[in-house]
């Protein structure tokens, strides 16, 4: 039972150390926003208690909302995802599935830290990790998050190419273009009209004339 505990013990703080490495990334790209400040395993649903996690209620989690046909959408397995992601780093990069679940933790994490709340942290984070990993969370937020994609690969603006994913957390068009978006969602945050108007309003169909 201790060399299982250990064995849990050793996997979780392995995990926690990519957490750490790529808070620094996701802090950094943000730098302009303000400072998210260190990382603090207490903001993530982890442990050593059953499959690696402390179960809490994810209700608020950003990830409860996407595709209920992956294993690894709720964020008690913050963990696991963080590993694998690790793993197929050398010959991925971040355009994993599991990078994108890990970096919408982590950013809606941070952009809370730096003002946002609920929606339009959890929305910034999954637009965010979409422009990361090149992956859409099929249900979470899909208004924000192609808004913020939009934004971050503007069709007028040659930005480093649309649709390229792999950029770099420090390059400074980068933090330039996530300041520019992180001040849009706090305008929506505060102005509930402007959200309605610029956001959704887009999610309003009009009927088909017979």
């Amino acid at each position: 039972m201790l060399d299982e505990y250990e064995k849990r013990r050793e996997r979780l703080e392995s995990a926690l150390e990519i957490g750490e490495r790529e808070w620094g990334n996701v802090r950094k790209s943000l730098e302009l926003c303000g400072d998210a400040g260190d990382f603090h395993r207490e903001d993530f649903m982890v442990g050593i208690i059953d499959e690696d996690v402390i179960i809490r209620q994810p209700a608020h989690s950003p990830t409860k909302g996407v595709s209920g046909y992956s294993p690894t959408f709720y964020p008690m397995y913050f963990a696991a995802n963080l590993l694998a992601m690790d793993e197929k780093m050398a010959q991925r990069g971040y355009r994993t599935v599991e990078a994108l679940y890990v970096f919408i933790e982590l950013v809606t994490k941070a952009s809370e830290k730096l003002g946002l709340i609920g929606t339009f942290s959890m929305g910034f984070a999954t637009g965010y990790a979409y422009c990361r990993t090149g992956w859409p969370a099929e249900k979470t937020f899909p208004l924000e998050r192609d808004l913020f994609y939009e934004m971050f690969f503007p069709r007028d603006l040659f930005l480093f190419g649309r649709g390229d994913y792999n950029w770099d957390f420090h390059w400074t068009s980068v933090q330039e273009r996530l300041n520019c978006i992180f001040k849009k969602f706090m305008q929506w945050q505060n102005d509930p009209e402007l959200y309605n108007t610029e956001v959704k309003s887009k999610s309003k169909v009009i009927p088909m004339m017979v």
